[in-house]
């Protein structure tokens, strides 16, 4: 069947259409003319593979990675970087009309990442043993399959110098029973921080041999074991001074997470004197920086090491008007609105499941502003669905390009009352 490419979907396949049937098309970019080979027939739609480029797009490009197409990490490595951009806006702008119902809401340019390349500070490897020998690297896409690195072209400089001594030195260890599931690599910018991770039910200890091996190389020197004392790195966010570790949740483009905060503090002025509830707050990304101007922040944070590092941002900083919750975001919104609590804004940034289960009560709670800021625009328009029902209408999107080559779009969104 020949096909020719329209757009990309979210996800990153190709869209093509014949008869009246969508067509996914894996590898495909907008405006390829392609031989395709229907795997899948759901019906309305259906999937299907490459067999032959008749006519290369013109935005069709050479991917840098050599297992592209094997590994799940990347979808958009063969796609032009502004045309990667154009596409992310579109999908972020026909998912809020398709979900989200919203067919005129205007989508703002889509901030774009200062590298296209090399700009990932943050990764977690699976670690299995295979052939005689342990290997690292990425799930294959869509299984549980796994395919092995020594290098990954979207990560910077120290993180992936630390990716080829690990795997170098894992090679040579012949031990199947050896406890390593997941080696998590952060990066100052400066040097590479790792955390080594024992599967479930295996002991940490059994790790240190690997750990004093990695240790003795200036690539992986600045190695830990989870479970036990991590080493902690300090990076800057708006001219103020955070310490994470390769543990805990750090958003992986720094210059583009930079954009994002100083859009969120742009869009909660004026900020003075106001009180804020900040969810799913992490280090204290956008508590911190909020605190300088707002009277009060309440920050919420599930994860326990995430929100003592957020107590410790805060102390690091001269920061005192932040008080920190460590539970659920929903227990917390619970908690606060039976208590009649009111927030001037509302912060969120959920994972990638959304925040469906606190929407009423953040609706409840907010006086002024809702700042949403997702990283999947799916649940993204289902939620703003969800709050225009509430009373809660989005006045501003604007995307962000936080993962070139992927499929990947964040975005802010500002609402007010209706």
């Amino acid at each position: 069947m020949q096909v020719e490419i329209e757009s990309i979907a979210f996800g990153g396949s190709g869209v093509a259409r014949e008869g009246g049937k969508v067509i996914f098309v894996k590898g495909g970019v907008p405006r390829d003319v392609l031989e395709v080979r229907i795997i899948k027939d759901k019906g309305s739609y259906a999937e299907a593979i490459i067999e032959n480029i008749i006519t290369p797009s013109p935005e069709r490009v050479e991917p840098a990675c050599e297992v592209f197409g094997t590994c799940g990490g990347c979808q958009l490595q063969n796609l032009r970087y502004d045309a990667q951009l154009r596409e992310k806006e579109n999908m972020l702008r026909e998912t809020l009309r398709r979900t989200g119902g919203f067919d005129d809401l205007s989508v703002e340019p889509i901030f774009p990442s200062k590298d296209e390349y090399a700009y990932r500070t943050r990764v977690r490897l699976a670690a299995w043993y295979y052939a005689g020998r342990w290997h690292i690297g990425y799930n294959i896409g869509g299984t549980r399959r796994k395919v092995g690195i020594t290098s990954c072209p979207i990560s910077d400089g120290p993180v992936n110098g630390a990716i080829g001594r690990i795997a170098s030195v894992l090679s040579s260890f012949d031990r199947p029973e050896f406890p390593l599931e997941f080696v998590q690599i952060s990066s100052s910018a400066a040097a590479a921080y790792i955390s080594l991770v024992a599967g479930s039910g295996k002991q940490p200890g059994a790790l240190n041999v690997l750990a004093k091996h990695l240790g003795r190389f200036p690539e992986t020197e600045k190695v830990s074991i989870r479970g036990r004392s991590e080493a902690e790195f300090e990076f800057e966010l708006t001219g103020m001074k955070f310490l994470a570790n390769p543990s805990v949740f750090t958003q992986s483009n720094p210059g583009v997470n930079e954009a994002i905060v100083r859009t969120v503090l742009e869009w909660a002025a004026p900020a003075e004197g106001i009180s804020v509830l900040d969810l799913y707050s992490g280090i204290g990304n956008f508590s911190i920086p909020l605190a300088r101007s707002a009277r009060k922040v309440v920050s919420v944070e599930i994860n326990q090491f995430s929100a003592a590092l957020a107590r410790k941002n805060a102390g690091i900083n001269g920061v005192k008007n932040v008080s920190f919750l460590t539970a659920p975001s929903g227990e917390a919104v619970n908690e606060l609105v039976q208590k009649g609590e009111k927030f001037d804004l509302i912060v969120l940034d959920p994972p990638r499941e959304g925040a469906k289960e606190i929407l009423e009560g953040i609706a409840a709670l907010s006086t002024g502003k809702i700042i949403y800021v997702s990283c999947d625009p799916v649940t993204l328009s289902r939620d703003l669905k969800r709050l225009k029902e509430l009373g809660w209408g989005p006045r501003r999107i604007r995307p962000f390009d936080m993962f070139p080559q992927t499929y990947h779009v964040e975005s802010v969104s500002l609402l007010s009352r209706l």
